[in-house]
């Protein structure tokens, strides 16, 4: 049994690594988990606990989707908080402009999930990465301030050519994840 996931990775660049850096400085006091810069990624499907016999299926099915699509840009270019202002729980890098075809690509990966057998969930699909994870704020107003200076701009520009089918290790230091199969768009 392996815990999985299918996503698309992120570089970080050199802007997101500095945005990252700036709140954790400002934020110090504040019980909050921060992402690694190094693995930052789109997920397309959360798949969890998977039997290994499986997992060949699931790439199988993802190559095929893989193939009907072609590469897309994308630009994470806003900041934006999951959770309420009362109770932020996340603080997250998204897109003014979000492609079709990640949407496209999305919708077709759930579909072939979905004949497998892993069923989507309810949630929408709201494209982003997760900067950080709120566990808890002393100081909400000084947070809110913090969060209200962030610069709205492109933190992250990326050409998106393939697709990662990944297995996740949870670590009392984080999560990491293991590349399973890197699947290129467009039958490449």
């Amino acid at each position: 049994m392996k815990r999985t996931f299918l996503a698309i990775p992120i570089p970080s660049g050199d802007e997101f690594p500095a945005l990252s850096q700036r709140l954790q400085r400002n934020l110090q006091h504040e019980h909050i988990s921060w992402c690694k810069t190094n693995q930052i990624h789109l997920t397309l499907k959360f798949v969890g606990d998977t039997p290994d016999e499986d997992i060949p299926k699931i790439i199988q099915a993802c190559q095929e989707v893989a193939k009907r699509h072609q590469p897309f840009d994308m630009d994470f270019n806003r900041t934006g908080i999951f959770g309420s202002n009362h109770s932020p729980r996340v603080i997250w890098l998204g897109m003014t402009d979000e492609p079709k075809a990640l949407y496209d690509l999305e919708k077709d990966v759930l579909d072939a999930f979905d004949a497998l057998g892993y069923l989507r969930d309810r949630q929408n699909f709201v494209p982003h990465i997760t900067v950080c994870r709120i566990k808890g704020l002393i100081d909400k107003p000084f947070f809110e301030k913090v969060y209200h200076t962030v610069e709205q701009k492109s933190y992250i520009q990326t050409h998106v050519d393939s697709i990662v089918y990944f297995q996740s290790f949870l670590q009392p230091t984080g999560a990491f994840y293991k590349v399973l199969k890197r699947i290129p768009l467009g039958g490449q």
